[in-house]
Formats: C-alpha cells, structure tokens, sequence
C-alpha cells in the first residue's frame, strides 16, 4: 500500500508541474494585450510601457514561467490586477464556496443515482428501467447552463420559491445557505446522478450473477437480504472510486453554474479573471483546480485498492 502511495506521488507531482506548463503556456495564447486592457480607456502609452515593466510582459514567457513558478513554489500566487489583493487570500475565500457547491451536488447524485440504478437494475427490462436510461440520457446531455435558466424561470420567476442568484453564508444563516445552493446543487447534481446511476445499474446487473448471489438463493436467502448485504457491497466498490474522481470534475465544472446563479466561487472567479485578462488569477485557479482533481484521482486509487482486498498484494 505505501509502495503504492508512493508511486502515485511520483506520477503526480511530475504531472502537476506538465500542468502549470500547459496553464501558463496557453494563457499567452489568448488574444489582446494585458497591458493595453489594464490600461483602461484612456491607453496611455507610457501607463502601458509601465504596465509591461511592472508585470513583466515584455519577458521571454520561458523567464515570466520561471518567475511565476519560484513564485509558486514559495506560496506566492501574486497579486490580483483587477482587485489588487493578494491571490492567495483570494482563494482561501473562493475555494470554500465551490467545494461547498461540489459536495451539495454529489449528495444529490448520491439520493438521486443510487436507489434508481439499483432499482433499475433489479427490474431489468420494465417500464422503470427504460425510464432509468432515458433520465441518464437527459443527465448528460442537458447543458448545466440551459437547466439553471429554465429553473431560475421557474422556481424565482414563475413560482417565486427560490432566489434566483446570489449567495448566503453559512455562518450568517444556514436556511439562507442551502436555499441559495439548493438548485445550484440541482443543476449540477443531475449529470453526476445521471453517470453514477449507469455505473451502478451496470454493477448491479453483473453482481447479481455472481455464483454467490445463486448460492445464497439456493439456501433461502431472503431477496432483500441478498441485495443489501451480497450484491450491494460489491456493486458499490467502482461507485466508491467514480465518486471521488466525480468530485473532482464537480470542482472543475462548476464555472457555468457559478456564473449562472452568480455565486462567487472558482468558476466566477476563473471568469472575471479571463475577461479582464486578469492572468495570475486565472492561471492560479486552474492550477488549483488541476491539483484538486489530482488527488480526487490519488484518493480514487486508495480507496480501490483499500475496498478490493484482491488488488492489496
């Protein structure tokens, strides 16, 4: 198992590093000046030759990398062009709300995927079934943004249930909190619902055959027995590990939502950084991000290997 750890650490850190290359490389790429849009309207020449001086945009890239990354390694993000505070700060206060959003949305993946794909796949071939595909077809392949308006038109506009944007802390009301986060959650919820209810239907089925589902039935086992303390456990072993790499990709994903339901968070953050060409900001969120769903992936491999006692030698 530490063998194990360790060469998981080996890949990753390699890997995060070809990250930040890729981050920062990109990021150049953009169209437009830096320097001519913090600039403002007026453009004055000698504010933008300061502006190149002072961030350094007149550097070879593979020098401002290098920078950017000693930076980096010594806890220094940098400074936000556009609000002037440091990074750092800024994502300890940004990085709270998103994962806050990514777990409400992985409890609603969990409430909605698991009883239906089980039950799916217990009813294999009935009407409950198709309609268990046909939901895990719209999951992936509604777009979040699309979802969020239609509930925003119907639940804030239509019906005046919910707000219809905005958020409330926790610590100023927690009724406040999960009412503003609970069609975020919705939203975002439903594609992850709609993947793990799949897996588990598929898990389901093949456990279900298992020589030890047909030996416990021979016996006299009770139905539900053997689906709750047979079939079950097994099923959810590849859940366990899609789960933890899903929470990943929430954390990554959720710059539509965020933007649609104007919840300041990653995604909002990573979006004004990109319109207001806000460079460190964004490279600094992305990396982030990156090394989030890095050790969703680390801790997707543990959890494997921890729940299949056949991969432990």
């Amino acid at each position: 198992m530490k063998t194990l750890l360790l060469r998981r650490l080996a890949v990753l850190l390699p890997t995060l590093l070809l990250v930040s290359m890729m981050v920062f490389g990109l990021q150049k790429l953009l169209p437009g000046d830096p320097a001519l849009a913090l600039a403002g309207e007026e453009r004055n020449p000698e504010v933008v030759e300061y502006l190149r001086q002072k961030y350094r945009f007149n550097d070879p890239i593979p020098v401002q990398y290098g920078v950017w990354l000693k930076a980096l390694v010594h806890g220094d993000f940098g400074t936000s062009v556009r609000t002037r505070l440091p990074i750092g700060t800024m994502l300890v206060e940004k990085l709270p709300v998103t994962f806050e959003l990514a777990i409400l949305s992985m409890l609603v993946a969990l409430l909605v995927g698991l009883p239906i794909g089980i039950f799916a796949a217990l009813g294999r071939g009935t009407v409950f079934d198709y309609g268990a595909s046909l939901f895990g077809l719209a999951g992936l392949s509604i777009p979040h943004f699309w979802l969020g308006i239609m509930l925003i038109l119907l639940f804030s506009v239509n019906l005046g249930w919910l707000p219809a944007g905005g958020f409330v802390s926790p610590f100023e009301s927690v009724r406040g909190n999960l009412v503003s986060m609970l069609m975020p959650a919705l939203v975002l919820g439903t594609g992850t619902a709609a993947i793990m209810m799949r897996h588990v239907r598929s898990a389901m089925i093949e456990a279900m055959k298992q020589d030890y589902v047909r030996t416990a039935r021979a016996k006299g086992v009770r139905e539900s027995t053997i689906v709750l303390r047979h079939a079950l456990p097994n099923a959810l072993i590849p859940v366990v590990t899609l789960g933890t790499l899903q929470f990943g990709e929430l954390l990554a994903g959720a710059v539509l939502t965020e933007q649609v339901f104007s919840i300041p968070g990653f995604g909002k953050m990573v979006v004004d950084g990109v319109f207001s060409r806000d460079y460190a900001v964004v490279q600094a969120v992305v990396l982030c991000t990156a090394a989030v769903f890095l050790l969703m992936s680390l801790i997707a491999d543990m959890a494997y290997v921890l729940l299949n006692p056949r991969l432990r030698s």
